[in-house]
């Protein structure tokens, strides 16, 4: 074997051995479930550092270009990974994202067990006391943070409980596993000693988190890293990590100044042409009492959906050679799930439902607008996520590192692809009704005002004020989702939201410059191709393949 195939065997087994989400997708017994420790994040930056010392054995000039795919998606992987244990400390456990997980063990790995034995009650009970351990590290995690100066911010305290409360409330639920090929011994045991763990160890650590939370943790006025010791530092790291190229948070902001400013300038155009002689603030009251931009009922969203994509189909092949296999669908969430959520996912075709499927969100559709409708589906389906998650999925020749993990962690090509085929429907005819132009646009503002306030919060102090005054003067959310979207931005997730509109400017980039070079003999068709066809990477990497195209040193067959 070379050292990059010992290389990416090592990475997709470390993610298996760790990470449940994998290991429950490949088949494999769970056996344990994270805590979320100090310990457990030195573990990983040793994998991070064994990957980069194979890495450094390896010769890149050497490479097929499809193995050159796997060295860069190495690189970007082992390099975070290397700093788990500093990376360790700049997170809160108990923010929604962060624990967001516990739920999925819960639900995925806990609720759906199904034991057939002594052994697997076994290990049914001692992943039951993870969850246990998971609330008990927490809450030592946040002590060490306190005394580190990286107290919770007060504004996002009531979520921090809110989150742990709904957690521990649902933790009853996930201890329900199918007992039906256990013996009547076997059953009595799995039965006694899952209560005996939710009553002795789960609800008590949650109850002492709580505790914690609601007394003697160091909290702070202020939001964002640029107030933490070190945090300066931790920021300047996730803005290049997600991005996954290199660019500083100075750059990021400017970028969305200028960005958010010419968005502005378009949907004015827009107003216009739709004889409108008022402002913006004006024009969005009209929107919002306008009936025609608010569904009815779920079944109307739907027939939205559809209708938008509906113009996309029949001239689809003029912009892509290969299509996924999988068919696509619009869905309804599951009701209880709304709540939850903004609008909605993409769900990727798999073994048991052989369809990719856009998951709407269904309700308060009295004060969710549907302007945004055609940019939105765009992005979800046709062409976006469904074009590139759907056909990774059916390319069984990735190396499951490449095939699995990497649509996951490179944010700023999964999320940047989905918004460069939302763009794609100004020339594919989809926008021509000038009220899916302006929400069209004004999607793209929602997007592009994130470069300026998560910079604002995470590097320059924004308050929460400064930004929530900011973000409404771009967007069309209301003050519960725009409280909910800067409290993500500055106490949960720093950075990851850069990456939508990051890397839409980055796609938009590389094709312009292939469009310069090769003139004539550009077709958009080879370009999405290029983009597509090796599947999810860094931006380096796509970068780097674009130009090669250019050159003539890659040729598509």
């Amino acid at each position: 074997m070379t050292a990059l195939v010992l290389a990416a065997d090592e990475a997709w087994a470390h993610v298996v051995a760790t990470q449940p989400y994998y290991t429950f997708r490949s088949g494999l017994p769970v056996e344990r479930l994270p805590h979320g420790s100090i310990e457990e994040a030195q573990r990983d930056a040793a994998v991070g550092r064994s990957i980069r010392a194979r890495l450094d054995a390896v010769d890149p000039a050497g490479l097929t270009a499809d193995d050159r795919n796997t060295f860069a998606l190495l690189e970007h992987l082992s390099g975070d990974w290397s700093m788990a244990e500093e990376s360790w400390w700049w997170r809160f456990p108990v923010a929604p994202y962060q624990s967001y997980e516990l739920a999925l063990y819960g639900n995925q790995v806990l609720q759906s067990f199904s034991p057939a034995g002594p052994a697997d009650v076994d290990r049914y009970l001692s992943l039951a006391s993870d969850i246990a351990a998971w609330a008990r590290v927490a809450r030592e995690k946040l002590a060490a943070q306190g005394k580190r100066g990286w107290g919770i911010p007060h504004a996002a305290l009531d979520g921090f409980i809110a989150t742990v409360r709904g957690h521990r409330d649902s933790a009853g639920s996930w201890l329900r596993p199918d007992p039906r090929r256990l013996g009547p011994a076997d059953r009595g045991k799995l039965a006694d000693g899952a209560e005996k763990i939710l009553a002795g160890e789960i609800l008590p650590e949650f109850d002492a988190l709580l505790g914690y939370l609601s007394g003697p943790l160091e909290t702070t006025g202020r939001t964002g890293l640029a107030q933490y010791p070190g945090g300066e530092e931790a920021y300047r790291h996730l803005v290049a990590s997600n991005a996954t190229f290199a660019i500083t948070p100075e750059e990021v902001h400017q970028l969305g100044l200028e960005q958010v400013a010419q968005l502005g300038e378009q949907m004015a155009e827009v107003r216009a042409e739709a004889g409108f002689d008022g402002d913006e603030l004006a024009y969005r009251r009209v929107l919002e009492a306008d009936a025609r931009f608010h569904a009815a009922a779920p079944g109307d969203v739907e027939a939205t959906y559809r209708r938008h994509l509906r113009v996309v189909e029949p001239v689809v092949d003029q912009w892509f050679r290969v299509l996924p296999k999988a068919p696509y669908e619009v869905e309804r969430l599951d009701p209880a799930l709304e709540a939850g959520m903004s609008f909605g996912y993409y769900e990727p075709p798999n073994q048991q439902t052989p369809v990719g499927r856009y998951r709407y969100n269904g309700s308060g559709l009295d004060t969710r607008s549907q302007i945004n409708a055609a940019a939105l589906i765009l992005h979800e389906l046709v062409p976006g996520h469904h074009f590139h998650l759907a056909r990774q999925a059916e390319d069984t020749s990735l190396h499951p590192l490449r095939g699995q993990v990497a649509p996951m962690a490179l944010g700023a090509y999964t999320e940047g692809w989905g918004e460069y085929a939302a763009s794609l429907g100004f020339e594919m005819g989809v926008y021509a009704d000038p009220w899916d132009r302006y929400g069209a646009y004004q999607h793209q503002r929602m997007v592009a005002q994130r470069l300026v306030v998560d910079t604002g919060l995470n590097l320059y102090g924004w308050s929460l004020e400064r930004a929530a005054e900011y973000m409404t003067g771009a967007t069309m959310e209301s003050p519960r989702q725009v409280r909910t979207e800067i409290l993500r931005y500055s106490t949960d997730l720093p950075g990851q939201a850069l990456g939508y509109r990051l890397g839409w400017r980055k796609l938009w980039l590389l094709r312009e410059r292939a469009e310069r070079a090769l003139g004539a003999a550009f077709d958009v068709r080879d370009f999405h191709e290029l983009v597509l066809g090796a599947g999810a990477l860094p931006l380096t990497a796509v970068e780097a393949n674009v130009d090669r195209w250019i050159s003539g040193a890659t040729r598509l067959t």
